[in-house]
């Protein structure tokens, strides 16, 4: 015994049209673009945030370097650039080759994407290479422009100084320098 079952040719589809697969993806393209371009801002503003931070604790850093070691220190950076550096502001009496002579001292760079503004601290400074003895990339800071270097004295004063750190897409935090106080704050947007 077999039984037929008789199928209603309209009730039954084979599948999907084309203009269906076409809308469906339109519109998961459409969700996807609007959910993705505040994550990107959010990636890139951490991004941002997370490098003007490194940049920050490093100088205030410097102050309390400068504090202990009863010496003045300063940090330059390469506007236009990524590399930013933090150096005794004169050559230590003691031997270079000493470690003791070479502790506090440090070479960064930004992430590529991000980096200095071109305004802020003048250009054109140069760092003897005395005070880069001991990084490991002193040749390559060696032939580099820096900002005007921001001194941190040994009495917790400091140079009063803003600079930009700019993304690709020009957004920009202002760091700032206070000189009485040698404190060092954040602030978003530019600094004109």
């Amino acid at each position: 015994m077999q039984r037929h079952i008789a199928r209603n040719p309209e009730s039954s589809r084979g599948g999907y049209t084309l203009i269906e697969i076409m809308l469906a993806v339109m519109v998961l393209i459409v969700l996807t673009s609007m959910a993705a371009s505040p994550l990107m801002n959010s990636w890139r503003d951490t991004q941002t945030g997370s490098a003007t931070e490194e940049v920050r604790a490093l100088l205030a850093g410097t102050r309390i370097l400068a504090l202990d070691r009863d010496e003045t220190w300063q940090f330059v950076y390469e506007p236009g650039g990524t590399h930013y550096l933090r150096v005794p502001l004169s050559a230590a009496t003691e031997d270079a080759s000493d470690n003791k002579a070479n502790q506090g001292k440090h070479s960064d760079t930004l992430p590529t994407t991000i980096t200095f503004g071109e305004s802020g601290g003048g250009t054109g400074s140069t760092v003897s290479s005395e005070l880069l003895n001991g990084l490991a990339d002193a040749g390559e800071l060696s032939g580099l422009s820096w900002s005007a270097p921001i001194l941190f004295y040994s009495d917790g004063t400091s140079s009063d100084t803003k600079f930009e750190i700019v993304d690709q897409y020009g957004n920009a935090r202002t760091i700032l320098v206070r000189d009485l106080t040698g404190g060092v704050t954040v602030k978003e947007g530019t600094n004109h």
